[in-house]
């Protein structure tokens, strides 16, 4: 059995930039990497 936990976070305007920018980068690698794959 699996178990989760859900938290909800309140950034600040400058960790919300810098939490964007990170996804972002983060979902752009992904993306690249399963493109190599093919």
């Amino acid at each position: 059995m699996r178990k989760s936990y859900k938290s909800r976070l309140y950034p600040t305007k400058e960790q919300e930039i810098v939490l964007v920018k990170t996804l972002d980068v983060c979902r752009y690698l992904h993306n690249e990497f399963l493109a190599d794959r093919r």
